[in-house]
């Protein structure tokens, strides 16, 4: 018993590290990367001790919300049947009434996808709300791997109102991924393995 104790959160720590690392982003000291497009200002700011992004909008233009990629062309392809989520949180007290809030657009060379994952009856005033949206193609559509496996852009609509007149909070930005059942399944059986070794020589 004692062995499995050891073994399995190392065994969960391998499937971890054998599938494609989750992305979490908890502003606690910065925007990490993270950027608005020309119709918004991003601002970092702490609340309560815990850090998140305010984007005000600027324009009539859509206030677009982007993830840093870290380059030309990524692949995403191990996020596929993971989920992408982020917390909102309308921060200048008026409800979302523009059907634009809460698009998140995947974009590659070979095309976009959009999908509006916040519901349109949902008011995130004042408190803040968990939207998620699975990363399948039962969900997407059946173009959604090759965009993951060649993805050049993630943004998230942060246009809640029609005109500038709304500033939004955004925290705990998070992609994560599933492990492959054949890399898990192994990793379990190993750990069955050793486990019932150390279980003989106790007995024996």
């Amino acid at each position: 018993m004692r062995v499995t104790r050891v073994l399995l959160p190392l065994a969960l720590s391998l499937v971890t590290c054998v599938a494609q690392a989750d992305l979490l982003y908890t502003f606690d000291n910065d925007a990490q990367g993270f950027s608005l497009n020309a119709g918004g200002a991003l601002v970092h700011q702490t609340e309560s001790g815990n850090g998140f992004l305010q984007a005000t909008d600027l324009d009539l233009s859509d206030v677009l919300l982007s993830l840093p990629l870290g380059g030309a062309t990524v692949d995403w392809s191990g996020y596929a049947g993971g989920t992408l989520s982020f917390d909102a949180r309308i921060l200048n007290g008026t409800p979302p009434d523009w059907p634009g809030f809460g698009v998140v657009t995947l974009s590659s060379a070979s095309g976009s996808l959009s999908l509006d994952i916040v519901p349109a009856d949902t008011d995130p005033t004042p408190n803040w709300k968990t939207y998620s949206v699975t990363l399948d193609a039962a969900t997407w559509g059946a173009s959604l791997p090759s965009v993951l496996a060649n993805l050049q852009s993630v943004t998230i609509n942060l246009e809640s109102g029609n005109g500038p007149i709304e500033v939004v909070g955004v925290d705990n930005v998070r992609v994560t991924a599933v492990p492959e059942p054949g890399v898990v399944a192994m990793v379990l059986a190993g750990v069955a393995i050793v486990g019932t070794a150390g279980l003989r020589r106790r007995q024996g």
